[in-house]
């Protein structure tokens, strides 16, 4: 966790873009748009640990550069207000960052919910960020996944202990993935 929030002058060097001029220049990727909003809601989290709120979340106001998403800084950051809106605010966000996503189906699938969730319970942004972070370690996963079965494709004329040991591989990934992806379901059911 970080001492103070990140939040950065409207012209800070290293800044190139803000999310909305990313996001008209085509689909984010899954990684990308998980990474832009796990740092943003770590920004938020950080921001309501010491009482305040930024108030007006939006693309807009959210600048890209090479380490990733930060804030921008704006006088309206106000003491004692209601983190709520930050996180209804947030949904929306992940709401608009969706519909520019392109990837892993199951993985959009993940990001509207907590987008809906965000919007319609009193959720706060640590379990906001620790939904995130599960679906982004879901979205590694799956790519994890995704690579070690393309050699098992290709492998299928190979001889029958090294298909059958691939095969054992995955089903080793999976079942020990199962325990973390009932976590994650368990964090999108808001119990």
């Amino acid at each position: 966790m970080s001492a103070a929030p990140v939040l950065v002058e409207e012209h800070a060097e290293g800044f190139q873009e803000s999310l909305t001029e990313r996001m008209r220049r085509g689909p984010l990727a899954v990684t990308e748009a998980l990474r832009y909003a796990t740092q943003i809601a770590t920004c938020l989290r950080d921001m309501h640990m010491q009482g305040l709120v930024y108030g007006a979340v939006s693309s807009q106001l959210i600048v890209l550069g090479p380490g990733g998403a930060a804030l921008r800084s704006r006088n309206g950051l106000a003491q004692l207000g209601d983190p709520h809106h930050d996180v209804a605010a947030f949904g929306a966000l992940l709401g608009e960052m969706l519909r520019k996503i392109e990837g892993q189906a199951g993985i959009q699938i993940d990001i509207g919910r907590l987008a809906i969730r965000c919007d319609r319970e009193a959720l706060d942004m640590q379990r906001v960020l620790i939904t995130l972070r599960l679906i982004g370690l879901q979205a590694r996963q799956g790519s994890a996944q995704t690579r070690k079965q393309a050699p098992a494709i290709h492998t299928k004329t190979a001889a029958g202990p090294q298909l059958r040991g691939k095969v054992l591989h995955l089903v080793y990934v999976a079942r020990h993935w199962r325990p973390l992806a009932n976590l994650a379901a368990f964090a999108m059911s808001g119990k």
